[in-house]
């Protein structure tokens, strides 16, 4: 019968940890939602710079 209640303890604790996980997995999931629809960064066009050969922002002088 003890091993019974070892099997029984484990299974629990098994079961714990994995809402646990999940909870943090959704948490973890929803911030990174929100930082994707906050970023409204539109990508940054580069232009070559003929003196230098360098690549700079577009309209930066």
């Amino acid at each position: 019968m003890p091993p019974l209640w070892g099997l029984a303890l484990l299974g629990a604790a098994g079961f714990a940890a994995m809402k646990l996980v999940r909870r943090e997995m959704n948490r973890i999931e929803a911030r990174l939602s929100e930082a994707a629809l906050r970023s409204e960064d539109a990508p940054v066009r580069l232009e070559r710079d003929p003196a230098t050969g360098r690549y700079r922002p577009q309209g930066d002088v």
